[in-house]
């Protein structure tokens, strides 16, 4: 908009000019030169509002309205003044006010837009809200204000799976509290940096400060921060098989909880209580605490608790060898974390009933439960594409905030330089020619500067941003893996065989998605992979699990396609390679050999040929398997069909043809 009106003042001014030179000489010509760079300069800054008289009062008195309506805990309210006042002043140049109060004003109105906005998850709006009180408590060496800031937002970063960042933010809030000698924002701290930790495995870090936590809150009143952090260090004893340690942890949580007035933190203690002497094998006491849990559950009544509470009972029955009561409870369990949404109760609950149908041998059943057990996986696979998406998302708002934050202090300075042109109106007159010519030219240099930094800053940005997708991809591709890893180790404690098959092929479906982002972690674009790339990878990996004597032959066109499409493509090709190796090849094949083909047959259609030499198929038997149930569902999706082949070489011949 600005540079439409450069352009029409400029061609207006010219006309002007030349009218005026034949008119009235060279002192016309300078007046209007004078005259045209005032009205440029107020048109530019015209929806430019500075601070004012008026702008000060209107912080004080939404300021105090914010105050009047928190202390009467009248929500609605609250939150209508606290996102007046944000939106109304979040543009402010701080350093036009001068008084530290209405600063301080400013603060509280941006740290109560923050608080809302985290209540409702609404992440980049709260971080922004944080971020800008930080700017001014720290301006003012508030420490503790500035470190609570520090703190809602590492929380904030690790919503949104930025656990980096996330660290970085508390351990510096940490250090503030610790230099505050405020002993609970120091345990809230150290607790916090320990969750980090072991949220990411990294046992010996988060015990280490789960420990500093714990030697902080010694005669601490917070009763239940200090339950909450016994029993994750209890629980990193168990895991070390420290059983003696954890239990005295356990036990010392318990008798803090039994002062404590919450209930519910007393059943939790309750049901790790059980839990702990479930896995030691003392089943009797297990069941006594998990009674005591249920006590308290059932009065309180709730669901999320009660989810827990019917799972923990289908194992300890399970472990009893009662098989009738763990199903009854099982089944309850299952329900139950359904009804309410409770995925991960729902995931360990499907793991116990698998565990009980094995013991029991019904195949069916088992059959029915690891096919949901695999479809939690694919969610948890989406899952991690949505918080992927909701990071990128926190970091474009981020990046394109600060963009119009620093157009905004440019605009504000502008108009203070307006203003002072307005003071010294007559001086510039007085020198009207050189003063015209000096401006002239700075604003052209300055416009240029701000171009080049501007266009560096988006080179900048696009950078960092390939970089964030790189490692998006990377943590993605390590997710899968840490996923197939738990599952393969699930299986060497099957006896069942059909049911570790079923996990050993869940295991190489998996595999199959993690190649994807592999490849794509390593190269420039992330929108399309080649093709060919991506089978040969594929194959590579098969191969290191499967028959490393079968030749498999690759003739592909090097065809960029979509993440989703090749992720199915992958999934269907793994099927079939795993059929053959399985079921295709005996010992009178000396050459075994699979060829896969793929090409491009019209502008989005494409064709993929897959031949073996094993010794054939029955049609009808092949065709209702799972795996090619499977691979008839994902190219139904893209509008494809199999078809089976005859040719003289190959015993089995699979076209799949499809769209994208």
């Amino acid at each position: 908009m600005i540079f439409t009106l450069e352009k029409s003042f400029e061609v207006h001014l010219l006309t002007k000019i030349i009218f005026m030179q034949k008119i009235s000489g060279i002192t016309a010509y300078w007046f209007l030169w004078i005259m045209a760079l005032s009205s440029y300069t107020i048109a530019a800054n015209s929806d430019v509002q500075p601070i004012t008289r008026g702008s000060v009062n209107q912080i004080k008195e939404i300021h105090s309205k914010i105050i009047y309506f928190d202390s009467l805990a009248i929500e609605d309210s609250l939150d209508h003044y606290v996102n007046m006042g944000f939106h109304k002043f979040k543009h402010f140049n701080l350093n036009e006010i001068e008084s530290k109060s209405t600063q301080l004003e400013l603060a509280k109105i941006f740290y109560e837009y923050g608080e809302i906005n985290f209540d409702t998850n609404e992440t980049f709006e709260s971080i922004v809200g944080y971020e800008k009180a930080a700017e001014i408590f720290k301006k003012y060496n508030i420490q503790g204000k500035y470190a609570d800031c520090l703190t809602a937002n590492a929380t904030n970063y690790s919503k949104v799976g930025s656990e980096p960042e996330s660290l970085k933010l508390m351990n510096e809030a940490t250090s503030i509290y610790i230099d505050l000698k405020d002993s609970v924002g120091m345990m809230t701290g150290y607790r916090s940096i320990g969750l980090l930790y072991k949220r990411q495995k990294d046992f010996v870090r988060a015990h280490e400060y789960f420990n500093k936590a714990l030697s902080v809150s010694k005669g601490s009143k917070d009763l239940d921060g200090t339950i909450h952090l016994l029993l994750p260090i209890a629980f990193i004893h168990k895991q070390n098989g420290e059983y003696d340690k954890a239990l005295s942890f356990y036990l010392e949580a318990l008798s803090l909880s039994k002062t404590n007035n919450d209930e519910m933190t007393e059943a939790s203690v309750y049901s790790n209580l059980g839990e702990f002497y479930k896995n030691t094998g003392e089943l009797d006491s297990a069941k006594f605490y998990i009674d005591k849990a249920r006590v308290i559950i059932e009065r309180n009544d709730s669901d999320y608790k009660k989810s827990y509470l019917w799972l923990n009972y289908s194992d300890y029955y399970f472990l009893k060898k009662d098989y009738e009561q763990a199903i009854l409870y099982g089944e309850k369990a299952l329900e139950l974390s359904e009804q309410i949404k409770n995925s991960r109760a729902e995931y360990i609950t499907l793991n116990i009933l698998v565990k009980i149908y094995n013991e029991l041998g019904d195949t069916d059943k088992i059959a029915e439960y690891q096919k949901r057990i695999i479809a939690h996986l694919f969610e948890h696979k989406d899952q991690l594409n949505k918080q992927i998406n909701e990071l990128e998302t926190v970091r474009f708002k981020l990046d394109k905030q600060t963009i119009l934050a620093e157009n905004e202090q440019g605009k504000m300075q502008l108009q203070l330089e307006k203003e002072n042109q307005r003071r010294n109106y007559i001086y510039i007159f007085a020198s009207s020619m050189f003063a015209l010519l000096l401006t002239f030219s700075f604003i052209v240099y300055l416009r240029l500067r701000t171009t080049r930094v501007y266009n560096k800053k988006i080179l900048q940005q696009s950078e960092e941003r390939k970089m964030l997708l790189q490692e998006v991809h990377h943590r993605v591709k390590n997710n899968f893996q840490i996923v197939s890893s738990m599952l393969r180790l699930q299986s060497y404690g099957f006896e069942n065989e059909i049911l570790r098959q079923n996990f050993d092929e869940a295991v190489t479906r998996i595999n199959a998605m993690a190649i994807v982002h592999n490849v794509i972690y390593r190269q420039e674009k992330f929108s399309e992979i080649d093709a060919k790339n991506y089978l040969e990878k594929l194959v590579e990996s098969i191969h290191k699990s499967g028959n490393n004597k079968i030749d498999i032959t690759i003739d592909s066109e090097e065809i960029p396609f979509k993440i989703e499409t090749l992720i199915n493509l992958g999934i269907a090709l793994n099927e079939l390679i795993t059929n053959s190796f399985k079921h295709a090849f005996n010992e009178e094949i000396t050459d075994p050999k699979i060829k896969i083909s793929l090409r491009k047959v019209g502008e989005k259609s494409f064709e993929l040929i897959y031949r073996d030499n094993g010794i054939g198929y029955n049609q009808e038997e092949f065709k209702s398997n799972f795996g090619m149930e499977l691979i008839e569902t994902i190219i139904t999706n893209f509008d494809g069909e199999v078809s089976y082949l005859a040719e003289e070489e190959w015993n089995t011949v699979i076209k799949i043809a499809f769209s994208e």
